[in-house]
């Protein structure tokens, strides 16, 4: 029974390795909330910073029609 279980073993041992990477390969996959929440935050940013530059365009623009 001893020697069965032995033989066994380093097959047994790579299935569950294998089994575990599985596991982990999907876990580091899967987005977490704060993962989510940080690339909505990136991409307010950049509209912010968009839309600041455009406003200061707009401002500049104003202020020539204004002087002419």
């Amino acid at each position: 029974m001893n020697h069965n279980i032995l033989e066994l073993a380093p097959y047994l041992a790579g299935i569950v390795t294998a089994f575990v990477g599985l596991l982990t390969f999907g876990e580091s996959k899967r987005k977490s909330k704060h993962d989510e929440l940080m690339d909505l935050y990136d991409k307010v940013n950049e509209d912010n910073d968009r839309l600041r530059k455009e406003n200061e365009s707009l401002k500049k623009q104003l202020e020539e029609k204004e002087n002419k």
